[in-house]
């Protein structure tokens, strides 16, 4: 009778264990946005690392999957196989389907252009009469793309920043929108350095947001996940880590290191 007693609770640990460590492995969908985020970047980018470093010291691990992004978003909240997605802005869409985690960087965007052109502007009323080039299924926010119905400038649409950017040095449009520091990443991992320095921007922003992981309200273990990355999260900030992984990526430490 013992025996099998022993047996019976030795069975019943290895069932814990087993689930235990089931428990302890996320798996998130990523996508292309170097040097927040990129399957060619060094730790996939800083907010991968972010989201892996804040999950480490909870002591679980993440498990990636890189998609583009429409697909990255819709295998995280229909498919069981992923249980978040990193990094995205806080909206209706996303708060219906996903809890959202305190931020994890904040987004700049500004209007890059040449230094040989001048170029000025405080609203987008500013901005009629030049050209501006966009990128296809990028998200600029509600104003800019209000302005773009409403005000009388021209808008040249290209399939990836990079090509924006080879438009904007060739002079077939006048000034292009993006994240400051996406920006400047992809230019210097685009143009060889004596043509990288044409580029500059203008200080004035046209929009700031905030990025954050989020964790689909299906995943059985979501206010589980989304608790120990804030608290993951809080722990890196305390520890100088974040402050350290914000200089690396000022200094191009982030930068992608092979092309897609």
């Amino acid at each position: 009778m013992m025996k099998a007693v022993i047996f019976v609770q030795a069975i019943y640990l290895l069932i814990l264990t087993a689930t235990s460590h089931a428990q302890e492995t996320i798996r998130i969908t990523n996508g292309e946005w170097e040097p927040f985020l990129s399957q060619h970047s060094p730790h996939y980018g800083i907010n991968s690392h972010i989201v892996s470093e804040a999950f480490g010291l909870e002591g679980i691990q993440v498990k990636w999957g890189f998609f583009p992004w429409k697909r990255a978003f819709i295998e995280a909240r229909d498919n069981n196989q992923w249980d978040a997605s990193a990094a995205w802005g806080v909206t209706k869409e996303v708060e219906e389907d996903f809890l959202v985690s305190a931020p994890i960087s904040t987004n700049s965007y500004v209007f890059f252009h040449l230094k040989s052109r001048s170029f000025d502007w405080s609203g987008f009323e500013d901005l009629q009469g030049h050209t501006i080039g966009v990128t296809l299924q990028y998200d600029y926010g509600k104003e800019f793309l209000s302005a773009m119905k409403t005000q009388s400038f021209g808008v040249d649409w290209a399939v990836s920043d990079e090509t924006n950017f080879k438009k904007l040095l060739g002079g077939r449009i006048d000034i292009f929108p993006n994240d400051l520091t996406v920006g400047y990443a992809q230019i210097r991992n685009t143009f060889p350095p004596e043509q990288a320095q044409h580029f500059t921007h203008h200080a004035k922003e046209f929009r700031r947001r905030t990025l954050h992981l989020i964790i689909s309200k299906s995943s059985p273990h979501a206010r589980t996940f989304l608790e120990r990355f804030n608290s993951g999260l809080e722990k890196l900030k305390e520890s100088g880590q974040l402050a350290e992984m914000m200089r690396d990526l000022k200094s191009g430490k982030y930068d992608r290191t092979a092309s897609p």
